[in-house]
């Protein structure tokens, strides 16, 4: 692992630098120690990283006792550091919504130089958004391996119930304990493991997108990482047991993904389709008042549905790529259908999608069948290698798995991609005539589904 290894000691930590794509690329985070006894170096880490003499922990119970208190103890023998727990919502989870912040800085005094997140993607992203807006330097004490959100630039939060992404500054530091983190919840790490595994088909959708829409593409955020995951996928297995080393292995492959959407300057290199599919489910949950599932086990089970919807497509006759009015033949009353309450804050989303696409699109999308096959067929390989290391982890694979219907998964399929202007491979499946009878006909659980 000496590729991830290099990059964590400082081959991108705090550098700025020329790409090739035309574009100088900035990594704000300056140090990455994911070791034994890292969160007794949280003190001379963040006076390596930030001068300051008043800090604010944040954390929730759960993360106060896996690492707030000695966090919070550590800090408070050299500077004047306080403490402030996150009280869980009326359904007894905490979420990562724009009222948790609002609350959180209601009761919290902007007087503190740093920030200190003590916890994995909720508390985080809450801290996160926090520094934001109160334009604070903030670091994180990450308590599970849980998700690759970290290090990115950018906060996902539920507004109003509906999934939105906006820019953050990255943290300075990232600190992590392999026994912190491999004495978290199992489920915890399988979903960070179910987030990372989604990386394939990421870049995979935004190199598309490049070639079908002219997005901004950058193979940069894809060299940085692909190594290291190839090479450590036969590790991850390991993480059913609790091994220590393979879970500091996730949690720093986890960092440095978070990186490239930093890099890349937006979340693309890490998210694409089979985010949708989770983003939607939370949106849904929400919506209903349900608990939300774990983001990582989401993107994880969506991910090998993607990865069937790739082989379709391989097989698929690009000429037949037509813009057909869908989902359904009068697209807003689908949406409104299926969203609910939600649907005039997906609207707009999809209006600006509708606007953006056209014969060019086709045109293209049909001229590029045979790269477009090539990159599959690649994705693909890497897919057997996912899906393996998922079941040996004993990590969910199927919607059944986390409690996900049959319509709920299929909803997701047909309707997740109306959530995002962003061209997915949902958006080629629909292109080319696929998705509908895709959505229909992909199984929730294994033994009734023999492959694409």
């Amino acid at each position: 692992m000496a590729r991830i290894d290099d990059i964590l000691q400082g081959q991108l930590l705090g550098q700025s630098f020329d790409c090739e794509c035309g574009r100088r690329h900035s990594v704000p985070t300056r140090v990455v120690d994911v070791g034994p006894g890292a969160v007794d170096r949280v003190p001379a880490i963040l006076s390596q990283v930030v001068e300051a003499r008043t800090a604010l922990a944040i954390a929730d119970r759960r993360t106060w006792q896996a690492a707030g208190e000695r966090t919070h103890a550590s800090l408070a023998s050299v500077i004047q550091c306080d403490r402030t727990l996150l009280a869980d919502g009326a359904d007894g989870q905490l979420h990562a919504s724009v009222e948790a912040v609002g609350r959180l800085e209601a009761a919290t005094a902007d007087a503190y130089e740093v920030y200190i997140a003590v916890g994995s993607g909720t508390v985080n992203d809450i801290t996160k958004e926090l520094a934001h807006r109160r334009r604070r330097p903030y670091v994180v004490v990450a308590t599970a391996a849980s998700m690759n959100g970290y290090t990115s630039s950018i906060v996902a939060l539920l507004d109003r119930g509906l999934k939105t992404t906006g820019p953050a500054t990255p943290p300075l530091a990232v600190i992590a304990d392999p026994e912190v983190l491999a004495a978290a919840p199992l489920e915890l790490t399988l979903a960070g493991l179910g987030d990372l595994v989604s990386k394939p088909y990421c870049g995979c959708d935004w190199w598309i997108a490049s070639m079908v829409r002219g997005e901004a593409y950058c193979p940069e955020p894809q060299r940085i990482l692909g190594e290291a995951f190839d090479s450590s996928l036969a590790v991850l297995p390991r993480l059913a047991g609790r091994d220590p080393a393979a879970v500091a292995l996730l949690a720093k492959l986890l960092v440095v993904s978070g990186m490239t959407m930093t890099i890349a300057g937006s979340s693309s290199p890490a998210s694409g389709g089979e985010h949708l599919l989770s983003h939607y489910w939370d949106m849904i949950r929400s919506r209903d008042g349900r608990p939300l599932g774990l983001h990582g086990a989401q993107v994880g089970v969506a991910s090998l549905a993607m990865d069937a919807l790739y082989a379709r497509i391989l097989d698929a006759d690009f000429s037949k790529a037509h813009c057909a009015p869908d989902p359904g033949p009068d697209a807003e009353d689908s949406l409104r259908e299926a969203f609910g309450s939600l649907a005039e804050a997906v609207l707009p989303q999809w209006r600006a999608k509708l606007a953006r696409r056209g014969e060019r699109d086709l045109e293209l999308l049909r001229a590029n069948e045979a790269a477009i096959k090539a990159e599959i067929t690649k994705v693909l390989a890497t897919g057997r290698k996912v899906r393996a290391a998922l079941a040996a982890a004993g990590a969910p694979m199927w919607a059944a798995d986390l409690g996900i219907t049959r319509g709920e998964l299929a909803a997701a399929i047909r309707y997740g991609r109306a959530i995002r202007d962003r061209y997915t491979v949902l958006d080629v499946a629909a292109e080319l005539g696929l998705l509908e009878d895709f959505a229909a006909d992909y199984p929730d659980r294994e033994q009734i589904w023999a492959g694409p």
